[in-house]
Protein backbone atom coordinates (compact mmCIF):
# COMPACT_ATOMS: atom_id res chain seq x y z
CA UNK A 1 0.00 0.00 0.00
CA UNK A 2 1.37 3.71 -0.55
CA UNK A 3 1.89 5.91 2.29
CA UNK A 4 2.39 9.78 2.86
CA UNK A 5 4.28 10.62 6.08
CA UNK A 6 3.38 14.33 6.82
CA UNK A 7 5.56 16.02 9.05
CA UNK A 8 3.87 18.43 10.39
CA UNK A 9 6.78 19.92 12.78
CA UNK A 10 5.57 21.80 14.86
CA UNK A 11 7.56 25.14 14.74
CA UNK A 12 10.20 25.34 16.90
CA UNK A 13 11.28 21.71 16.55
CA UNK A 14 14.10 21.76 14.41
CA UNK A 15 12.18 20.94 11.19
CA UNK A 16 14.41 22.49 8.71
CA UNK A 17 16.87 19.86 9.93
CA UNK A 18 15.10 17.73 8.51
CA UNK A 19 14.36 18.80 5.58
CA UNK A 20 17.56 19.70 4.70
CA UNK A 21 18.39 16.15 5.13
CA UNK A 22 15.82 14.65 3.13
CA UNK A 23 16.21 17.50 0.31
CA UNK A 24 19.76 16.60 -0.53
CA UNK A 25 19.28 12.34 -0.08
CA UNK A 26 20.29 11.14 -3.25
CA UNK A 27 20.36 7.31 -2.35
CA UNK A 28 16.64 4.92 -2.93
CA UNK A 29 14.43 4.51 -0.58
CA UNK A 30 10.80 3.53 0.10
CA UNK A 31 9.96 7.39 -0.03
CA UNK A 32 10.56 9.94 -1.82
CA UNK A 33 10.65 13.41 -0.79
CA UNK A 34 9.36 15.13 -3.60
CA UNK A 35 11.45 18.67 -4.92
CA UNK A 36 7.40 20.65 -5.26
CA UNK A 37 5.99 22.65 -3.02
CA UNK A 38 9.22 24.36 -1.76
CA UNK A 39 9.04 28.25 -1.34
CA UNK A 40 12.11 28.55 0.74
CA UNK A 41 15.80 27.59 1.28
CA UNK A 42 14.96 25.53 3.89
CA UNK A 43 12.71 23.06 1.24
CA UNK A 44 9.87 22.35 3.03
CA UNK A 45 6.61 21.45 1.56
CA UNK A 46 5.24 24.62 1.93
CA UNK A 47 3.00 25.85 -0.41
CA UNK A 48 1.23 22.85 0.09
CA UNK A 49 0.71 23.89 3.64
CA UNK A 50 -0.62 27.55 1.89
CA UNK A 51 -2.79 25.08 -0.10
CA UNK A 52 -4.63 23.13 2.68
CA UNK A 53 -4.45 26.62 4.79
CA UNK A 54 -6.30 29.07 2.20
CA UNK A 55 -2.65 30.73 2.63
CA UNK A 56 -2.72 33.83 -0.03
CA UNK A 57 0.73 32.86 -0.20
CA UNK A 58 -0.43 29.66 -2.19
CA UNK A 59 1.39 29.90 -5.30
CA UNK A 60 -0.16 27.26 -7.89
CA UNK A 61 2.73 27.24 -10.19
CA UNK A 62 4.73 25.51 -7.50
CA UNK A 63 2.73 22.82 -6.98
CA UNK A 64 -0.13 21.18 -3.99
CA UNK A 65 -2.14 19.17 -3.98
CA UNK A 66 -2.38 18.18 -7.80
CA UNK A 67 1.15 17.11 -7.68
CA UNK A 68 0.60 15.10 -4.91
CA UNK A 69 -2.25 13.03 -7.03
CA UNK A 70 -0.16 12.66 -9.97
CA UNK A 71 2.91 11.09 -7.70
CA UNK A 72 0.18 9.07 -5.40
CA UNK A 73 -1.53 8.08 -8.70
CA UNK A 74 2.04 7.37 -10.02
CA UNK A 75 2.52 4.63 -7.12
CA UNK A 76 4.80 6.82 -5.41
CA UNK A 77 5.00 7.05 -1.58
CA UNK A 78 6.09 10.37 -0.05
CA UNK A 79 7.72 11.94 2.98
CA UNK A 80 6.47 15.49 3.11
CA UNK A 81 7.44 18.01 5.66
CA UNK A 82 6.32 21.91 6.45
CA UNK A 83 6.13 23.24 10.02
CA UNK A 84 3.07 24.86 8.50
CA UNK A 85 1.38 21.82 7.79
CA UNK A 86 -2.19 22.54 9.42
CA UNK A 87 -3.59 19.65 11.93
CA UNK A 88 -7.17 21.58 11.97
CA UNK A 89 -9.62 18.57 10.88
CA UNK A 90 -11.32 20.44 7.84
CA UNK A 91 -7.58 21.57 6.27
CA UNK A 92 -5.86 18.38 6.70
CA UNK A 93 -8.90 16.53 5.20
CA UNK A 94 -8.37 17.70 1.90
CA UNK A 95 -5.02 15.83 2.10
CA UNK A 96 -6.38 12.82 3.49
CA UNK A 97 -9.32 12.92 0.69
CA UNK A 98 -6.47 13.03 -1.92
CA UNK A 99 -4.50 9.87 -0.34
CA UNK A 100 -7.72 7.82 0.38
CA UNK A 101 -8.95 8.25 -3.58
CA UNK A 102 -5.77 6.74 -4.27
CA UNK A 103 -5.11 3.94 -1.60
CA UNK A 104 -2.62 5.81 0.04
CA UNK A 105 -2.40 5.81 4.34
CA UNK A 106 -1.50 8.81 5.43
CA UNK A 107 0.66 9.32 8.99
CA UNK A 108 1.70 12.51 11.05
CA UNK A 109 4.56 12.79 12.51
CA UNK A 110 4.47 15.32 15.30
CA UNK A 111 7.83 16.27 17.63
CA UNK A 112 6.87 16.70 20.90
CA UNK A 113 8.35 19.38 22.96
CA UNK A 114 8.37 21.11 26.24
CA UNK A 115 5.75 23.88 25.47
CA UNK A 116 7.59 26.52 27.95
CA UNK A 117 10.81 26.03 25.82
CA UNK A 118 8.82 26.17 22.84
CA UNK A 119 6.82 29.31 23.54
CA UNK A 120 9.99 31.36 24.64
CA UNK A 121 11.87 30.21 21.09
CA UNK A 122 8.35 31.37 19.47
CA UNK A 123 8.82 34.83 20.69
CA UNK A 124 12.62 34.53 20.56
CA UNK A 125 11.98 34.40 16.35
CA UNK A 126 9.33 36.54 15.74
CA UNK A 127 11.20 39.38 17.83
CA UNK A 128 14.56 38.61 15.20
CA UNK A 129 12.53 38.63 12.41
CA UNK A 130 10.68 41.88 13.29
CA UNK A 131 7.48 39.79 13.18
CA UNK A 132 6.33 40.46 16.39
CA UNK A 133 6.31 43.60 18.87
CA UNK A 134 4.03 42.55 21.48
CA UNK A 135 5.18 42.18 24.93
CA UNK A 136 5.89 38.62 25.79
CA UNK A 137 2.95 38.26 28.44
CA UNK A 138 0.48 39.29 25.27
CA UNK A 139 2.01 37.26 22.97
CA UNK A 140 2.21 34.22 25.36
CA UNK A 141 -1.88 34.61 26.19
CA UNK A 142 -2.39 34.43 22.16
CA UNK A 143 0.29 31.64 21.93
CA UNK A 144 -1.22 29.43 23.85
CA UNK A 145 -4.39 28.92 22.01
CA UNK A 146 -2.25 27.41 19.46
CA UNK A 147 -4.08 24.07 17.79
CA UNK A 148 0.05 22.22 18.10
CA UNK A 149 0.07 23.43 22.08
CA UNK A 150 -3.12 21.00 23.33
CA UNK A 151 -2.01 17.50 22.40
CA UNK A 152 -5.07 15.61 22.83
CA UNK A 153 -7.24 18.03 22.30
CA UNK A 154 -5.99 19.57 19.04
CA UNK A 155 -3.67 17.14 18.12
CA UNK A 156 -4.65 13.35 18.71
CA UNK A 157 -8.18 12.96 18.95
CA UNK A 158 -9.34 14.61 16.06
CA UNK A 159 -6.90 13.27 13.73
CA UNK A 160 -7.44 9.56 14.60
CA UNK A 161 -11.24 10.12 14.62
CA UNK A 162 -10.27 11.11 10.89
CA UNK A 163 -8.63 8.03 10.39
CA UNK A 164 -5.14 9.43 10.76
CA UNK A 165 -2.39 7.47 12.06
CA UNK A 166 -0.62 9.71 14.49
CA UNK A 167 3.26 9.68 15.81
CA UNK A 168 4.73 11.62 18.59
CA UNK A 169 8.37 11.46 18.91
CA UNK A 170 10.14 13.72 21.29
CA UNK A 171 12.61 16.91 20.94
CA UNK A 172 15.17 16.62 23.10
CA UNK A 173 18.20 18.79 22.40
CA UNK A 174 20.80 16.74 23.60
CA UNK A 175 19.55 13.68 21.88
CA UNK A 176 17.95 15.23 18.66
CA UNK A 177 20.38 14.26 16.32
CA UNK A 178 20.38 10.38 17.18
CA UNK A 179 16.63 10.73 17.16
CA UNK A 180 16.19 12.68 13.72
CA UNK A 181 18.33 9.73 12.13
CA UNK A 182 16.40 7.00 14.19
CA UNK A 183 13.11 8.17 12.38
CA UNK A 184 14.75 9.14 9.47
CA UNK A 185 15.92 5.07 8.97
CA UNK A 186 12.55 3.42 10.51
CA UNK A 187 10.90 5.34 6.98
CA UNK A 188 14.19 3.55 5.11
CA UNK A 189 15.99 6.59 4.65
CA UNK A 190 19.99 5.62 5.14
CA UNK A 191 20.79 7.78 7.91
CA UNK A 192 23.06 8.55 11.16
CA UNK A 193 23.30 10.91 13.90
CA UNK A 194 26.39 12.76 12.26
CA UNK A 195 23.94 13.50 9.21
CA UNK A 196 22.16 15.94 11.73
CA UNK A 197 25.13 18.17 13.30
CA UNK A 198 23.77 21.85 12.93
CA UNK A 199 25.01 24.78 14.75
CA UNK A 200 21.98 26.65 16.46
CA UNK A 201 23.12 28.23 19.19
CA UNK A 202 20.64 29.29 21.71
CA UNK A 203 20.68 32.55 22.53
CA UNK A 204 22.52 34.44 25.63
CA UNK A 205 20.12 36.07 27.96
CA UNK A 206 21.27 38.96 27.47
CA UNK A 207 20.55 38.94 23.82
CA UNK A 208 17.01 37.78 24.64
CA UNK A 209 16.24 40.55 26.73
CA UNK A 210 17.14 42.83 23.78
CA UNK A 211 15.16 40.95 21.53
CA UNK A 212 12.05 41.50 23.88
CA UNK A 213 12.83 44.93 24.78
CA UNK A 214 14.03 46.59 21.47
CA UNK A 215 13.64 44.09 18.58
CA UNK A 216 10.55 45.85 17.68
CA UNK A 217 12.70 49.09 17.03
CA UNK A 218 15.49 47.28 15.15
CA UNK A 219 13.96 47.62 12.03
CA UNK A 220 15.12 50.88 12.03
CA UNK A 221 18.61 50.61 12.21
CA UNK A 222 21.24 49.84 9.75
CA UNK A 223 23.40 47.97 12.44
CA UNK A 224 22.23 44.26 12.80
CA UNK A 225 21.71 43.35 16.75
CA UNK A 226 23.95 40.00 16.17
CA UNK A 227 26.88 42.49 15.32
CA UNK A 228 26.13 44.95 18.12
CA UNK A 229 25.51 42.38 20.90
CA UNK A 230 29.07 40.72 19.68
CA UNK A 231 30.60 44.31 20.14
CA UNK A 232 29.74 44.84 24.22
CA UNK A 233 29.23 41.02 25.24
CA UNK A 234 33.00 40.32 25.82
CA UNK A 235 33.29 43.72 27.34
CA UNK A 236 30.23 43.25 29.86
CA UNK A 237 31.24 39.49 30.03
CA UNK A 238 28.02 37.89 29.11
CA UNK A 239 28.74 34.63 28.17
CA UNK A 240 25.80 32.28 29.26
CA UNK A 241 23.54 30.12 27.60
CA UNK A 242 19.69 31.08 27.92
CA UNK A 243 16.88 28.69 27.45
CA UNK A 244 14.84 29.92 30.31
CA UNK A 245 11.42 31.77 30.31
CA UNK A 246 9.58 34.74 32.73
CA UNK A 247 9.05 32.14 36.26
CA UNK A 248 6.39 34.69 37.04
CA UNK A 249 4.40 33.09 33.66
CA UNK A 250 5.24 29.11 34.32
CA UNK A 251 2.30 28.26 36.66
CA UNK A 252 -0.13 30.00 34.35
CA UNK A 253 0.79 28.39 31.23
CA UNK A 254 1.00 25.07 33.05
CA UNK A 255 -2.52 25.63 34.16
CA UNK A 256 -3.24 25.76 30.78
CA UNK A 257 -1.06 23.44 29.19
CA UNK A 258 -0.26 20.40 31.92
CA UNK A 259 -2.79 18.01 31.39
CA UNK A 260 -2.00 17.90 28.01
CA UNK A 261 1.40 16.25 28.56
CA UNK A 262 1.82 14.50 31.82
CA UNK A 263 0.75 10.94 29.95
CA UNK A 264 3.29 10.55 27.41
CA UNK A 265 2.81 7.22 27.18
CA UNK A 266 -0.77 7.14 26.84
CA UNK A 267 -0.01 10.03 24.35
CA UNK A 268 1.90 7.42 22.25
CA UNK A 269 5.49 8.54 22.60
CA UNK A 270 7.44 5.64 21.92
CA UNK A 271 10.94 6.09 22.62
CA UNK A 272 13.43 8.33 25.40
CA UNK A 273 9.99 9.23 27.05
CA UNK A 274 11.50 9.84 30.66
CA UNK A 275 14.43 11.59 28.79
CA UNK A 276 11.48 13.53 27.26
CA UNK A 277 9.51 14.33 30.85
CA UNK A 278 12.71 15.19 32.30
CA UNK A 279 12.93 18.15 30.23
CA UNK A 280 9.42 19.78 31.26
CA UNK A 281 8.45 22.67 33.11
CA UNK A 282 11.57 23.44 34.81
CA UNK A 283 12.36 27.34 35.92
CA UNK A 284 15.76 28.29 34.00
CA UNK A 285 17.66 31.04 34.10
CA UNK A 286 16.13 34.33 32.54
CA UNK A 287 17.32 37.38 32.03
CA UNK A 288 15.17 39.25 34.77
CA UNK A 289 17.34 37.57 37.14
CA UNK A 290 20.62 38.93 35.82
CA UNK A 291 22.71 39.84 38.81
CA UNK A 292 23.73 43.21 38.33
CA UNK A 293 20.58 44.75 36.19
CA UNK A 294 22.58 47.97 36.69
CA UNK A 295 25.20 46.89 34.49
CA UNK A 296 22.87 45.20 32.39
CA UNK A 297 20.69 48.31 31.75
CA UNK A 298 24.14 49.96 30.50
CA UNK A 299 24.89 47.26 28.60
CA UNK A 300 21.64 47.69 26.82
CA UNK A 301 21.96 51.44 26.75
CA UNK A 302 25.31 50.87 24.84
CA UNK A 303 23.57 48.48 21.92
CA UNK A 304 20.79 51.12 21.74
CA UNK A 305 23.41 54.23 20.94
CA UNK A 306 25.21 51.59 19.30
CA UNK A 307 22.43 50.75 17.05
CA UNK A 308 21.16 54.83 16.85
CA UNK A 309 17.56 53.51 18.36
Amino acid sequence: MKKVVLHVGPSKTASTTVQKFLSEYSEKAPLEYPKWGWTRPDAGHHNLAYQLRNDKRFDPSLGGLDRLAEDLKAGKSLFLSSEDFPIFPPFIKRLKDVCDKYDAELEVVFFVRDPIARLNSMYTQQIKTFAENRTFAEFVARAMREDKLLLRKKVKYPLEELGIKIRFLPFIGSMLNQIFAEMCQSYGFTASADDFLHTNPAPSPEEIALYRQIGHQMKNSEISHWGASAKYSAQYGYTRKYYGFDSWMIEDVRKVLHDQYDDLEELGVETYREELKATFFKAKPKCANIEDQDAFQQFKRDIIKYMKL
